[in-house]
Parts: C-alpha cells; structure tokens; sequence
C-alpha cells in the first residue's frame, strides 16, 4: 500500500518526467535562426557607396576648408582681469576717449576744466538684476577719488554731471554746464581706493 509521501513522490518524479520529455522533445523540433544581412527598413535610403577611386566620387569643399583655415589663424586675446588690484603707476588715462575741444577761448577752458574733472571718474562695473528692477534701467558703479556712486542713465552724480548713456563696456558721463560728453571704459584694474 501506498502512503501519502509514496503518492507525493510519485507525483513529483511523474511531473518531473513530463517536464524532461517536453524539453527533449522542444530541442528536437527547434531549427537554427536564419542568418539575414541587416537592411534599412525605414528612414532614408542611402546611395552605395563607390570604391573605385574615380574623381568623379570625391568632392572637396574648398570655402569651408577656407573658413576654418581662417579660424586657426585669428588670434585668441585672454579676458581682461576687472578685478586686479589698481596699480599706483597707471593713471587710467588710456581707458578714456578724449574729445577735441578748441583751446584758446573762455568756452574753451571751460570745457577742458569739466573734462579734468570727469577725467577722474572710474567705472568699475555693470550691476545685474532680476527682471523687475532691470525695467527701471541698467546700474553701473562708478568712483571718483574716495567716493563711490551707484547710478542709473539719466540720473547725476555730482553737481551737474549727468549719466547718459550706460553699457557693459562704458559709461558716457555728461556736463551739464561746459556742455561736454566724456566715455569712461570699464577699468581693466577695477579696485574701489581703501
């Protein structure tokens, strides 16, 4: 007679046997996959490819091999340092664009005093803000001797020196008086005076 662990094992060799017979069985029917070449299905078809070495198969561009030519040969000029320190020899002078003014009249002399005077300002840089205050205009920081100023286009900044016009590069500072324009560049040794 047989026992319920008898059954159980029996059981379990039966189906252990199907399972086996069923893999045999799968291994014999199952072919080889057939070998295909790889094709494009979608997309663009593409021309062969000719091996010979006709002329006619290659094509030189000569205007981009000219453009990047021209590429190589510019020279790279290194970014100015705004936040050096202030070197006591340099008087900052070269920085500035110096209008022409007719010596030798009371007008004159007038104007050459107001363009010392705006001589001494310098602009230390350009202010970046968040998109509401940008509405009211660019600001910019200037310093003239020990005073520091943080001003917008069209505001003044002393007296009757006007801020006319502001960019990242320069700010063009006005005299209201002598009726002079000056541009003071961006200060390539930015340094606010202790």
């Amino acid at each position: 007679m047989l026992t319920t662990n008898h059954k159980k094992v029996a059981a379990l060799v039966a189906l252990g046997l199907l399972w086996v017979g069923i893999l045999v069985w799968e291994w014999g029917t199952m072919k080889e996959p057939v070998r295909v070449p790889l094709t494009n299905v979608s997309g663009l078809v593409s021309a062969a490819r000719t091996t010979s070495g006709t002329a006619e198969g290659v094509h030189v561009q000569l205007d981009l091999l000219a453009a990047t030519r021209t590429q190589r040969e510019m020279t790279f000029t290194p970014p100015r340092n705004i936040f050096a320190l202030l070197r006591p020899d340099d008087s900052g002078a070269a920085d500035a664009y110096q209008p022409e003014v007719n010596v030798g009249s009371e007008q004159a002399l007038r104007q050459q005093s107001a363009l010392e005077g705006l001589a001494l300002f310098r602009y230390l840089g350009f202010v970046r803000m968040e998109e509401q205050s940008r509405k009211k205009g660019e600001m910019v920081v200037l310093t003239k001797k020990d005073d520091l100023h943080v001003v917008r286009a069209g505001e003044t900044v002393e007296d009757d020196v006007v801020v006319k016009a502001i960019t990242q590069e320069s700010v063009t500072l006005q005299d209201r008086q002598a009726h002079v324009e000056y541009t003071v560049l961006l200060s390539d040794n930015a340094s606010v005076p202790p």
